[in-house]
């Protein structure tokens, strides 16, 4: 998809070569750029801070902590028995804050996907740019409905709630990116700690939609670029 230059902002569109990382690049994945795009002043100075930190640590704190959990919600989407899958990840978890974030998003979870009734596929990744920055565009998941529908899924599991802005930011990166994640899905996020689901609303107006997120990326490539080492 390509963004109305003519109407003053940049084009948005997707590729799935990996990112050179050139100097002037700078990349994010689409869930962080969604929270930085909803939050408040403090919220995204310590979103970028954290990222320059991250940078080049593949085992930094901010890096790692979900990643099991992550690993085990994969795997228990497609095993009999869901709830013993997550269970062992969380008996595992021995990170400050760990257990915890861990049980809660497990009961997450639990109570969505037994919910929702889906059947787990598999998907792609790519990268999406908007001005100076690619987005790394990776679904937590991808699932069939019982009628058949797709879906791309984007998991929320911080503590504090998603907000509808930062749910429209991954929902709209999702739209944008769904021909390359999978043909014809649909695109979900849920906020896992509270196992809400959101979608894109009908009367969405994409086109303001896009022009924030087209601004909001220029933000965050002025904000990592002045908060660099």
């Amino acid at each position: 998809m390509e963004i109305d230059t003519d109407r003053g902002r940049a084009a948005m569109g997707t590729t799935a070569q990996r990112v050179d990382g050139q100097a002037k690049t700078v990349v994010t994945s689409a869930t962080a750029f969604a929270e930085y795009a909803a939050g408040g002043r403090a919220r995204r100075t310590e979103i970028v801070v954290s990222a320059h930190e991250r940078e080049g640590v593949p085992d930094h704190f901010g890096r790692v902590f979900y990643q099991p959990i992550l690993a085990a919600i994969e795997v228990a989407a497609r095993a009999e028995d869901p709830a013993a899958v997550l269970a062992e990840a969380v008996e595992a978890a021995e990170l400050t804050g760990q257990p915890r974030a861990y049980e809660e998003v497990a009961a997450g979870f639990l109570a969505w996907w037994r919910k929702a009734r889906l059947a787990a596929v598999d998907c792609g990744a790519t990268v999406l740019r908007v001005g100076g920055v690619e987005l790394t565009v990776a679904p937590h998941l991808a699932a069939r409905g019982r009628s058949g529908g797709l879906q791309v899924v984007l998991f929320h599991l911080k503590e504090a709630p998603l907000t509808r802005d930062g749910a429209n930011a991954a929902l709209r990166v999702l739209a944008v990116c769904a021909d390359d994640l999978l043909a014809g899905a649909e695109p979900l996020v849920v906020d896992l700690r509270r196992a809400r689901e959101y979608r894109l609303a009908r009367n969405t107006n994409v086109d303001n939609l896009d022009a924030w997120l087209t601004a909001e990326a220029a933000a965050y490539a002025s904000h990592w670029h002045s908060t660099a080492p």
